[in-house]
């Protein structure tokens, strides 16, 4: 149906020097610029500001992730599994992608703690759709 979009859009306004130099690196990556970005966004390093407000959303993160986990082993232990596969998919996919990115914060962290960054996957196309073998 025209007007009706199946993803919602992502937008963000850059001042000319941003535009010129991402416009510049889309013509010289060769893929197209919604792909650029989303790619960016993904891979890319993640920066962490330290203030409380930050590290106190990245707490709640871990705190809901601790309570899916704490549901799904509920379920399993009683047998009484009660998501459809729908809701497991989703269910799956935001803890999945809310314990990547902590991993990768944590990573880029490391060296707040005289510690090496762990090696991880950044293969998230195969972690998110195992089957898919592009």
């Amino acid at each position: 149906m025209p007007g009706i979009h199946k993803n919602p859009t992502i937008s963000f306004r850059a001042n000319k020097w941003e535009r010129d130099l991402i416009e510049e690196r889309v013509a010289l990556s060769g893929i197209n610029k919604k792909d650029f970005i989303a790619r960016s966004c993904i891979y890319s390093n993640i920066v962490v500001v330290g203030k409380k407000e930050n590290v106190q959303k990245i707490v709640n993160a871990m705190e809901n992730l601790i309570d899916v986990f704490n549901e799904i082993v509920r379920q399993l232990q009683s047998g009484d599994v009660s998501f459809s596969e729908d809701v497991y998919n989703n269910m799956r996919n935001d803890a999945l992608a809310t314990a990547l990115t902590i991993v990768e914060i944590l990573n880029g962290a490391a060296y707040l703690f005289d510690k090496e960054p762990q090696p991880f996957t950044k293969d998230y196309k195969k972690l998110l759709d195992p089957e898919n073998d592009e």
